[in-house]
């Protein structure tokens, strides 16, 4: 039995401005909330699967959010590919934004997150993970993040991460080599 987390996670100060990509398996509303205090004329898309990614603008959207979702993603792969569309439909310095757990292979998380929103309101979500085969570290998520997007921002406690990452505009031939670095450890290690 694993032991439960109680987590606390301060997003009252949080602003995102401009057009807003929530991509997510469970919606829990905290990031529409926060959107619209602070936007009234921009637009919120969510994505919840494959198939709603037809619906998606590339080149459209200035922040992309992924609120504990990317570690719902079972393979390496798949979460290389959703990296590399966030970095098609987001606008030339675009920005990404993930809060996720810390979980290395053989290890469980088992958590009680307790969400600060604007104006005093509390969101509370448990998180439950205990497949010990599933890698979603936030050392994988920068790796997989860094041909695309520049790190500007990286904090981790109490077995969740956060990271902002910045589109980059021009790959350089690095970037490129660690693309296919990736995609063939990817394809060999599904």
């Amino acid at each position: 039995m694993s032991i439960i987390k109680e987590i606390v996670i301060n997003m009252e100060n949080e602003i995102f401005r401009g057009n807003l990509l929530d991509v997510g398996t469970d919606n829990y509303g905290i990031i529409y909330n926060i959107y619209k205090q602070y936007n009234e004329d921009s637009n919120l898309q969510y994505i919840d699967g494959a198939q709603e990614k037809e619906n998606i603008k590339e080149g459209y959207y200035d922040n992309c959010i992924l609120l504990f979702s990317f570690s719902n993603i079972f393979f390496k792969k798949n979460r290389m590919n959703l990296i590399r569309d966030i970095y098609l439909y987001l606008k030339e310095g675009g920005n990404v934004y993930i809060w996720d757990i810390d979980k290395k292979i053989k290890e469980t998380f088992n958590g009680k997150i307790k969400i600060l929103l604007p104006g005093e309101k509390i969101k509370d979500i448990s998180i439950k993970d205990l497949n010990v085969l599933k890698d979603s570290s936030i050392d994988t998520t920068v790796k997989l993040l860094s041909p695309y997007f520049e790190i500007q921002d990286l904090k981790s406690s109490d077995g969740v991460y956060y990271i902002k990452g910045t589109k980059k505009i021009n790959n350089t031939k690095e970037d490129e080599k660690r693309k296919e670095e990736i995609n063939e450890s990817t394809i060999s290690s599904n």
